[in-house]
């Protein structure tokens, strides 16, 4: 057991496993003291380990003010006596010169040549200790060391832009990899830009979106990041960037029914991705579509459906469908009312619109924090056939000679 000052259990144990159980139960319960990230990769037949730690402490860390120091644990999965990993290296550095509370530390260890190791087999434990008060050491936190690469986060950006009103959109990469890495992005599309075009890789870069040299519709360019490092490490990523450039329409289906049939229109939301509520209201002819109903569509997910049925009578309905705080439907089409009626059955041949209006709900549709949204409105019409629908014929026969 490394540096487990934090808590000591001395003498004979009568259960060993149940005391060093609570022990290790009860360090799992503190929060971390420092956030370690770390990489490991192969040089020669020596293994070389970048680590960068954040001191999370609340106290100033360092090797002479309190023996701050940063080890690397290299261990191969191979049976050794009764356990099944052995330790086969554990370089180590002093935390010098002192790092503040939120600062952070980088430090490159490397082990001596290991030979006749299985490198397949090799793991690496990357670990930050320090004494508190007292000649009993405490770790603050530690980390498996990943493989060393570049990895970028998201893989894919999407955005959408307002074709009402184009604004220009960033978003963040997270650019993750050995603290020693430097890095520069191209990216491929002339409405596409990149800030900074190049930096060392603790800073990270922003997707920007020039809404003005956008086509309408959908388009996707890329980003390629590429990065190098003084001691010959060389890794490339692309990151994909799609954006949509249209208006945000409600719309109303348009159908054909039979008289006396029960008729149906899907309410879809052509979404940009930030919208959180919807509000309308449905106006019909009350003499042609009677017994208006509202259900939720497909696509409305966890939002919570209220229907206003107070002006029925006069043809008229109001609608809310509201997501739970903080949540936003899905970019793209997404269906998320359904509005029924049932067709006169004496209706002729007609079309009958069905239109957004604002009564008794005003048609509104809002983002997470309740901000007003643009959005196009678009009517539908039920169109009525009576094709084929005849009434009864009288049979006359003869009778007699």
């Amino acid at each position: 057991m490394v540096d487990s000052g934090h808590q000591i259990s001395s003498g004979r144990k009568a259960d060993f496993k149940s005391s060093y159980r609570k022990l290790v139960d009860a360090e799992l319960t503190r929060p971390p003291q420092a956030q370690i990230e770390a990489y490991a990769r192969q040089v020669g037949i020596r293994l070389r380990v970048y680590a960068r730690v954040v001191n999370g402490t609340g106290t100033v860390l360092s090797s002479a003010g309190n023996d701050a120091t940063l080890h690397a644990l290299v261990c191969e999965d191979v049976h050794a006596g009764v356990t099944g990993r052995i330790v086969r290296a554990a370089p180590w550095t002093e935390i010098s010169p002192e790092v503040a509370s939120g600062g952070e530390f980088t430090a490159t260890l490397e082990t001596p040549n290991l030979a006749g190791v299985n490198w397949q087999a090799l793991h690496t434990v990357v670990l930050a200790d320090y004494v508190p008060g007292g000649t009993a050491f405490d770790m603050l936190q530690a980390a498996v060391a990943g493989p060393a690469d570049l990895s970028i986060d998201p893989g894919t950006t999407t955005l959408t832009v307002d074709a009402n009103y184009p604004e220009d959109r960033s978003a963040p990469l997270r650019l993750r990899g050995p603290y020693v890495l430097s890095w520069t992005a191209t990216p491929d599309a002339e409405w596409l830009a990149v800030t900074p075009g190049s930096a060392e890789i603790a800073v990270q870069p922003v997707v920007r979106i020039a809404a003005g040299r956008l086509a309408p519709g959908w388009q996707e360019g890329r980003v390629l990041v590429q990065a190098t490092s003084d001691d010959g490490m060389s890794f490339s990523q692309t990151a994909a960037v799609r954006v949509f450039l249209g208006p945000r329409v409600l719309s109303l289906g348009s159908v054909t029914a039979s008289p006396g049939a029960t008729v149906t229109l899907p309410v879809e939301l052509s979404a940009l991705g930030d919208e959180s509520s919807v509000s309308v209201s449905v106006a019909f002819d009350p003499a042609v579509l009677g017994s208006p109903s509202v259900s939720a569509g497909p696509d409305a997910g966890s939002a919570v459906l209220t229907v206003d049925e107070s002006q029925a009578a006069d043809g008229r309905i109001g609608i809310a469908l509201v997501l739970p705080e903080g949540s936003t439907f899905e970019q793209g089409q997404a269906r998320l009312l359904e509005v029924s009626f049932a067709v006169a059955p004496g209706a002729g041949s007609t079309a009958v619109p069905v239109r957004f209006d604002d009564r008794p709900a005003t048609r509104r549709v809002t983002d997470a924090a309740g901000g007003a949204l643009t959005a196009t409105f678009a009517d539908g019409t039920v169109t009525i056939s009576a094709t084929g629908v005849r009434p009864p014929r009288r049979h006359i026969g003869r009778t007699g000679t």
